[in-house]
């Protein structure tokens, strides 16, 4: 993680506000964190909605931009060994792809239009939720939805405690899945653990 600080200055230049008049924190540390940023559980002063508040790390651009740069540097050499090995693999090209998804992955704004683009497509479909996007609480480093109480599918002491039929749980997630690819042709590319909860409900 990197201080509340740091990500809360981040917040006040994104979005062009002061932090304590627009959110007041449930939870003073992140309640989850990742290379590129960090979570807070928050609380809207306009309306009392409980969002999850994601916050992009400093300078992770430039971070990144520099590991590229050295990879793809490297990509050369590796280019080099390969065709001595007489195989038809540019590694260049994959750097490159792999630097495009990187990049992608960076920009709340395109994860914000996903989630609302799911929201729509699932709106009508008992079992699933998709949580709301505050849109004019994101930026391309400021993610702002709502929040929505749950537990990891792994976790299996709640999934007990709350009589939830696993069964029925999996025919939910691969009805989901076919749905998504065969009818809807958009499809959650990172379903693990921490990116879907059972609820309780």
């Amino acid at each position: 993680t990197y201080s509340n600080e740091l990500a809360f200055q981040t917040v006040e230049k994104e979005l062009d506000i002061k932090f304590s008049e627009v959110f007041e924190l449930l939870q003073t540390e992140p309640v989850a964190a990742a290379s590129i940023g960090q979570v807070y559980k928050a609380r809207l002063k306009s309306n009392g909605d409980i969002v999850a508040l994601k916050i992009q790390r400093p300078n992770c651009e430039d971070v990144i931009a520099l590991d590229l740069y050295v990879l793809r540097w490297w990509s050369g050499v590796a280019n080099a060994i390969v065709t001595l090995l007489n195989r038809d693999i540019n590694v260049q090209s994959i750097i490159d792809d792999f630097g495009e998804l990187i990049y992608r992955e960076l920009d709340y704004v395109a994860e914000a239009a996903n989630a609302q683009r799911f929201n729509e497509l699932y709106a009508g479909v008992t079992d699933v939720f998709v949580p709301k996007v505050y849109s004019e609480l994101t930026t391309s480093k400021v993610l702002t939805m709502e929040w929505v109480d749950g537990f990891r599918l792994t976790d299996s002491a709640s999934l007990e405690a709350y009589n939830l039929d696993r069964k029925k749980l999996v025919d939910i997630l691969v009805q989901c899945s076919l749905r998504q690819i065969l009818e809807n042709g958009f499809f959650h590319a990172d379903p693990h653990a921490g990116n879907l909860l059972a609820c309780e409900d």
